[in-house]
C-alpha cells in the first residue's frame, strides 16, 4: 500500500514519523493511496485539507496531546490496520468572510467556523438563517457553527452540545454571551445558510476562524456546508467514531 505520512511539528511525532516512514517508505502525496496523519488533531485536520483535491482516505495515529480524531498509536501492522479500517464521511463548513476593507476571504472548515472579539469591547452580532433574521443583537465574546466532528472540540468547552457523527445538523453556540443571557444556542440543520453581521466593527472589531485559518477586523461572515465535498476518515474498527462520542457523552469518573 502506497503511503504518504503527514507529520506534525512535536518532537514526538518526528520521532514517530521516522520510524514510520523506515518500515513502511514514503510516496508523493499525489502517488498515495492513502494518507497517515501522525500527530495530534490538528494534524488530522491538516492531512484532510490535503486530501480534498485528491479524494484520499486520511488514517490518524495518535503523537500530540488528546488526538480525539486519531487512532492509537502503533509502529507495527500498519498495513493490515489500513486494510481493516472502517470509513466515514464528513463535509467541511465554507466560510465567507469580509472584511473593512470589502476583500473577501474564503476558507474550509472540518471542526467549526468561530468569531471572537479582538478588543476588550464585546462583540455585538446579528444572526440570520436562510435570509430570515433571528437574533438582532447577541453581544458577547463570540460565536461558532460547529460540525458533528468539531462538537467534542471547542463547541463542547463552550458549553455545546455534542453532535452524534452523521447526524444532518450543526451547532451555533455562543462564546461568553451576555445578552441575551437566555440564549445558549440553536440547533442548524446543514443545509442551511447562517449569516453573521458584526455591528460598528471600528468600535467592536473581531476575528472570523475556520479551524486555524483566522481573518481579522470581520464585518460578515457567511457559512454553509459543502455537501459536494467528501473527507474521508479511517478508524480502526474496534474504536469507531460513534463510540468516541458516546464516550464523551458518558464519561467515567
Amino acid at each position: 500500500m502506497k503511503i504518504h505520512f503527514s507529520v506534525a511539528k512535536n518532537k514526538k511525532a518526528k520521532i514517530a514519523y521516522s520510524k514510520l516512514v523506515k518500515s513502511y517508505g514514503q510516496v508523493e502525496i499525489y502517488d498515495a493511496e492513502v494518507i497517515v496523519a501522525v500527530g495530534g488533531d490538528g494534524s488530522m485536520l491538516n492531512a484532510l485539507r490535503e486530501s480534498i483535491s485528491l479524494n484520499l482516505p486520511v488514517f490518524g495515529l495518535n503523537r500530540g496531546n488528546i488526538g480525539f480524531l486519531m487512532n492509537d498509536f502503533s509502529e507495527i501492522k500498519l498495513i493490515d490496520r489500513l486494510e481493516k479500517a472502517n470509513e466515514m464521511i464528513v463535509h467541511p463548513l465554507e466560510m465567507e468572510a469580509i472584511d473593512i476593507t470589502n476583500k473577501k476571504y474564503t476558507e474550509l472548515a472540518v471542526n467549526e467556523v468561530s468569531i471572537f472579539r479582538t478588543t476588550h469591547q464585546s462583540a455585538i452580532i446579528s444572526i440570520k438563517i436562510d435570509e430570515t433574521e433571528r437574533l438582532k443583537e447577541l453581544t458577547c465574546d463570540g460565536i461558532m457553527l460547529a460540525t458533528p466532528v468539531g462538537s467534542t472540540a471547542y463547541n463542547l468547552s463552550a458549553h455545546g452540545p455534542i453532535i452524534p457523527i452523521g447526524s444532518e445538523i450543526l451547532a451555533l453556540t455562543p462564546i461568553s454571551p451576555f445578552r441575551p443571557r437566555s440564549w445558549r444556542g440553536a440547533l442548524i440543520k446543514n443545509k442551511s445558510v447562517i449569516e453573521l453581521d458584526i455591528n460598528n466593527p471600528k468600535l467592536r472589531p473581531v476575528s472570523a476562524s475556520a479551524d486555524s485559518r483566522e481573518v481579522q477586523n470581520v464585518i460578515k461572515v457567511r457559512i454553509y456546508q459543502r455537501n459536494d465535498i467528501n473527507l474521508r476518515i479511517m478508524h480502526d474498527p474496534n474504536n469507531s467514531m460513534e463510540d468516541r462520542y458516546l464516550r464523551e457523552q458518558f464519561p467515567l469518573g
